[in-house]
């Protein structure tokens, strides 16, 4: 079996060297933070991270990211092992995890109190997640009724398991409900949202192509194709239930 590439990219706004004029240390911590967010996004999504994975999602050149995943070892926040690719220590991940609660608390925030759609929330929260304390972010939490999840179903307690899995690895002829989308790129979510593949939409799993790879879905009656980025970011559980 192929090993699946991410597609996952930080935002263009939060890529290094963006708005930043001359290398000051605001913003090379807030590239380190980038980075090391962007290793732990990559490991959730296809769990072993090269360093081309890493130069893809962060839009770089293979060089710049090698020189960053030095600096970043040198920080004690990523460890490089023989088959295994990159991985966060222990240090790495309360970091990222740091950061990802922050950028869902503020997506949320930025859809609720702002009225911004889905689609423009991520990029805006990515920006923003550095420059705040993790005391400010729980004010923010509270302020908002301490939402369970951000926009896209992701959970607010990191890592608090959903029970859910992606729609690639659903079983055909089971009725499913989404609960969250782990690719908050733009044009992905406008995509998604044209289809009706939002959480809390209910859907069933019809048949997957063996040969074109393609997943049939039924909908509200009506049929419907994806293809396998789709399949693997959108995320179920069985109708009706928490979990499979």
């Amino acid at each position: 079996m192929l090993r699946r590439h991410s597609s996952l990219r930080v935002p263009a706004a939060c890529r290094p060297g963006n708005d930043q004029k001359g290398v000051t240390l605001r913003a090379e911590t807030q590239s380190i933070e980038e980075y090391v967010e962007g290793i732990y996004r990559l490991h959730e999504d296809v769990h072993r991270v090269t360093t081309g994975e890493v130069a893809n999602y962060m839009s770089v050149s293979p060089g710049s990211a090698t020189t960053m995943i030095k600096r970043l070892h040198e920080l004690g926040y990523v460890v490089h092992l023989p088959y295994q690719g990159l991985t966060l220590t222990e240090k790495g991940r309360q970091l990222a995890k740091r950061l990802v609660r922050a950028h869902r608390v503020l997506e949320h925030f930025l859809q609720q109190s702002l009225d911004l759609d889905w689609h423009e929330v991520h990029e805006i929260a990515c920006r923003l997640e550095h420059h705040l304390s993790d005391e400010q972010i729980d004010m923010i939490w509270e302020k908002c009724g301490k939402p369970a999840t951000c926009p896209h179903g992701n959970p607010v307690e990191v890592e608090k398991d959903l029970g859910d899995k992606p729609l690639a690895e659903a079983e055909v002829g089971t009725p499913l409900s989404v609960t969250r989308i782990t690719d908050e790129r733009a044009e992905f979510l406008q995509h998604l949202r044209s289809i009706g593949l939002v959480p809390g939409a209910a859907l069933l799993l019809s048949s997957k192509g063996s040969v074109d790879s393609i997943y049939h879905l039924e909908r509200n009656g009506e049929k419907l194709s994806v293809d396998p980025e789709v399949a693997y970011h959108v995320w179920v559980v069985r109708e009706g239930t928490r979990s499979f």
